[in-house]
């Protein structure tokens, strides 16, 4: 179970604030699950969208995060280690330059707390030997103590609510872990991240 969970990069429902066409960061969005799910045409169709739309937007740090995040797919679909650790450490660099990017635009909360949930979750990806494993924890921990969490969409802090469940498991913090489930079925328990939560739940 705990590796199925690893595998799983929560979107995020939030449009940046600079997107000029939100239908058609959506429709990205979607071929991204798609992609996450295991499907090696959406890794490539994804990454072809989110290319477009960060070539269109250079410094929405969100495009830039879902680029990274889409590489260090390739990477997890690479056809030998080497391939597979270049592509993912090109897909972190991407990611790390995204958090930089909304690190340096914090007074727009929603957008650092979109690219900082995505850098997170693909933090929580990647295998342990590239130790980010330390970053996802500390960003999870400033998105869920950060002013303007409780005011963004329940689809998002289901994610991160999630994203924290991911980790407790991991530091084997059982209680902690069931915590944080609960917490993302409250907070939006008819969404993606909600029923997988209670589906969670329900196995014990």
């Amino acid at each position: 179970m705990l590796t199925r969970l690893f595998c799983i990069l929560l979107l995020l429902p939030v449009f940046p604030a600079h997107a000029n066409e939100p239908g058609e960061f959506a429709e990205a969005r979607e071929v991204f699950l798609r992609a996450v799910d295991g499907d090696r045409r959406a890794v490539r169709d994804a990454t072809l969208r989110f290319r477009t739309l960060s070539a269109a937007h250079p410094q929405e740090a969100v495009f830039i995060a879902y680029l990274g995040a889409c590489t260090t797919l390739q990477g997890r679909d690479g056809t030998n280690n080497i391939e597979r650790r270049r592509l993912t450490e090109e897909g972190l660099r991407e990611i790390d330059r995204a958090l930089a990017l909304a690190v340096g635009a914090e007074q727009d909360p929603v957008r650092y707390l979109d690219a900082a949930l995505v850098a997170a979750n693909s933090y929580i990806h990647v295998p342990s030997f590239f130790n980010r494993y330390d970053d996802a924890r500390r960003l999870v921990r400033e998105i869920l103590a950060h002013p303007g969490f409780e005011r963004m969409a329940d689809a998002y802090r289901a994610a991160a609510y999630m994203a924290a469940a991911l980790l407790a498991q991991g530091d084997r913090d059982e209680e902690a872990y069931v915590q944080y489930l609960r917490l993302s079925v409250e907070a939006d328990p008819e969404g993606r991240d909600g029923r997988l939560a209670s589906g969670l739940l329900a196995e014990g």
